[in-house]
């Protein structure tokens, strides 16, 4: 893999039509049902609301990212924030907010937050914008998942994706890599694979406590997709890894147990206080448009929920909302910050007629109102 360069704010590139958006989407969204569930109470209002702020920060018109899904970030040592986006557009919006139909568009990017200002890092070939990470071959890319922060270095995961003809939906997830990038530059190092081969998509969130490494994953090649978990001494993302078997924790990767069914190709978990809550996609309907939560004691389950905390209003019959993803760095006054991704369901050039589409929507849930309802329908 050949070592990226930090290059940013481009603005020209040759016309790349995005058709693979649409399949990124249709693959992160969680069309299942749930098998942990309870008839909900009468909770009111739900707990959550827009968070404007940062719905204008990442509605761009140029210099750089103007558009992308993924959304992950984390926070860097010196108070930076770094996001994670996969499939990217670039270049320039108009005030119509329509983009042009040669914006250039690469496969992943990182976007560098120092307050208010957004920097955007890629590639550039020949003057050409190409992805962050570059993936091994010309038929692969990667999208990133989850990082964290280990020392002086930032270690991203990395799902590889390969094309298996030349045709929509010819295509394979074919393995998770781990990329080391140095800090505070945000150079690349080396990608290397992830220790894990049982054919689960780790690294899609990460939960970090004092002693361990938390690394959710998703077997999503079944119905309904199931949770799993693994875990590495805090400050080893690198391995040896654990695997929860159901009970305790194992060596044998084959031995890994589901945690929760029902859940999207991409969650997310954090820890607040003595709770863990999990953040998904309620995938009991197809193309649903509600943010749920569950809530367990542990790491590992199990859960209580799902309880709904937001019903995205800017889905519609053809727009669709997945990939909801908790900033716990962004956090006020109980409140935590949630992402979530917008892309049209049929047709790509509906992203260059509105550029509002394909870019991620924010909002800011409640925790103790959250805690308030599970503790309504605890046993």
């Amino acid at each position: 893999m050949a070592s990226p360069t930090n290059k940013k704010l481009y603005t020209n590139g040759r016309p790349h039509f995005p058709r693979l958006l649409i399949v990124a989407v249709l693959l992160l969204f969680s069309v299942v049902h749930c098998t942990r569930g309870v008839p909900p109470p009468d909770a009111g209002p739900l707990p959550a609301e827009p968070a404007r702020d940062f719905d204008r920060l990442f509605q761009r018109t140029g210099d750089g990212w103007t558009g992308g899904d993924g959304t992950l970030s984390v926070k860097l040592p010196d108070g930076r924030s770094i996001w994670l986006f996969g499939d990217t557009l670039l270049g320039s919006v108009s005030p119509d907010r329509t983009r042009p139909t040669d914006a250039p568009f690469i496969r992943n990017s990182l976007v560098v937050q120092n307050g208010a200002t957004l920097e955007t890092r890629f590639q550039s070939h020949s003057g050409i914008p190409s992805a962050f990470f570059t993936p091994p071959s010309d038929q692969e890319w990667f999208w990133p998942g989850d990082g964290t922060v280990e020392g002086h270095q930032l270690r991203i995961f990395l799902h590889r994706f390969e094309r298996q003809a030349p045709r929509l939906w010819a295509w394979r997830w074919a393995g998770t890599h781990l990329a080391t990038l140095a800090l505070p530059a945000l150079t690349w190092i080396d990608t290397q694979p992830a220790p894990s081969d049982n054919e689960v998509l780790y690294g899609g969130c990460i939960l970090e406590t004092e002693h361990y490494t938390y690394v959710y994953g998703t077997q999503d090649r079944i119905f309904p997709k199931q949770a799993h978990l693994a875990r590495t001494p805090a400050g080893r993302l690198q391995g040896p890894w654990h695997y929860f078997d159901g009970r305790d924790w194992t060596d044998r990767s084959q031995g890994s147990a589901a945690i929760l069914g029902g859940v999207s190709t991409q969650y997310s978990v954090i820890q607040a206080r003595d709770s863990f809550y999990l953040f998904t996609m309620d995938g009991r309907m197809p193309f649903s448009n509600e943010i749920v939560v569950y809530r367990s004691g542990r790491p590992t389950g199990p859960w209580q929920g799902p309880q709904v905390v937001y019903r995205a209003p800017d889905t519609g019959p053809q727009v669709a909302a997945y990939n909801p993803f908790v900033h716990v760095q962004f956090g006020e006054n109980g409140r935590v910050l949630v992402s979530y991704n917008l892309n049209h369901t049929s047709d790509p050039a509906a992203l260059y007629r509105d550029a509002d589409i394909y870019r991620p929507r924010f909002i800011r849930v409640d925790l103790a109102e959250v805690d308030r309802y599970f503790d309504q329908i605890r046993p």
